[in-house]
């Protein structure tokens, strides 16, 4: 499993940049090869997001896919490009 994790700085309203991700980004994501799970939050200053795939190949391509969708709908928002945090995982939990 691969992950990718991406730190934004916002600049706009935290609940408008959520609607546009769960109507752009997420359909998306979700149609993609290999998409296995994804998840985005509120920190200090900004929003992050966390991507599985099942291959590094998969997760690179949508991450492509996602800073065009960015770039195209978010822009105002999210004006600097992301921090990104991306490698294999190693160990997993769940309940």
């Amino acid at each position: 499993m691969y992950a990718m994790i991406r730190s934004y700085t916002a600049t706009g309203s935290v609940e408008e940049i959520v609607r546009r991700v769960e109507a752009s980004v997420l359909p998306m994501l979700k149609s993609h090869p290999g998409f296995q799970a994804y998840w985005a939050g509120k920190s200090e200053g900004g929003v992050f997001s966390i991507s599985l795939f099942d291959s590094q190949a998969n997760a690179e391509a949508a991450h492509e896919k996602v800073r065009g969708m960015v770039a195209a709908n978010l822009a105002e928002l999210l004006p600097q490009a992301p921090v990104v945090t991306k490698g294999e995982v190693l160990v997993t939990a769940t309940p």
